[in-house]
């Protein structure tokens, strides 16, 4: 999302309103190239919502594929803006955990393959995720 417009024609395509909260969130969102958590996300926005709010943003994001949950080292959940080549339920990219500054990334250059279910087996879910120490944390 380039600038305000894009996040108010993307509220509308999936018919979400168009609070304050939710632009800030989203243009936050759109500036973060790793992973927010629930912490991270009160301590960047301005408005201060309380914690229902968040919440239930962050529920009408996931459910709506705005954006996505990501790993991280500790098992608190952080979410990722969705880019374009995922679908509503299908994150087909890595993920890169920083062992340093914890942060978690989106790898969308690297694609996941496609598994065909064998023996059986019904794969709903595949993941890949890269450990190692970020650009920031390397300098």
């Amino acid at each position: 999302m380039k600038n305000e417009l894009d996040i108010l024609e993307l509220l509308s395509k999936h018919r979400i309103r168009k609070t304050n909260f939710r632009i800030e969130l989203l243009k936050l969102f759109s500036k973060k190239e790793h992973g927010l958590s629930h912490k991270d996300i009160k301590k960047e926005i301005e408005c201060m919502p309380d914690k229902v709010t968040i919440y239930r943003a962050l529920d009408t994001f996931l459910e709506k594929g705005i954006i996505h949950k990501v790993p991280d080292i500790n098992n608190i959940s952080r979410y990722a803006l969705t880019k374009n080549k995922c679908t509503h339920n299908h994150h087909n990219h890595a993920h890169f955990i920083c062992k340093v500054c914890h942060k978690t990334f989106c790898m969308d250059d690297i694609q996941l393959p496609e598994i065909q279910n064998t023996n059986g087996f019904q794969i709903t879910n595949t993941k890949l995720i890269l450990e190692g120490i970020c650009a920031d944390c390397t300098n």
